[in-house]
């Protein structure tokens, strides 16, 4: 977990990076993570290596 202070109101958490399979909707990677990594750091662990497209989102 990470903490984050916005005015002043603190924030604590954490984000789930999730690998999911396009064609049959199966999740084959979660890795959880301070809310403070940033997505795009996490993407490459996400891939298993055999994909012919990747999808994402800033969310």
């Amino acid at each position: 977990m990470h903490q984050n202070k916005k005015g002043n109101q603190w924030y604590f958490g954490m984000k789930a990076h999730v690998g999911v399979d396009a064609q049959s909707g199966r999740v084959h990677t979660v890795r959880g993570m301070s809310a403070n990594v940033s997505t795009v750091v996490e993407a490459n662990s996400l891939l298993h290596g055999e994909e012919t497209d990747a999808f994402g989102d800033s969310g």
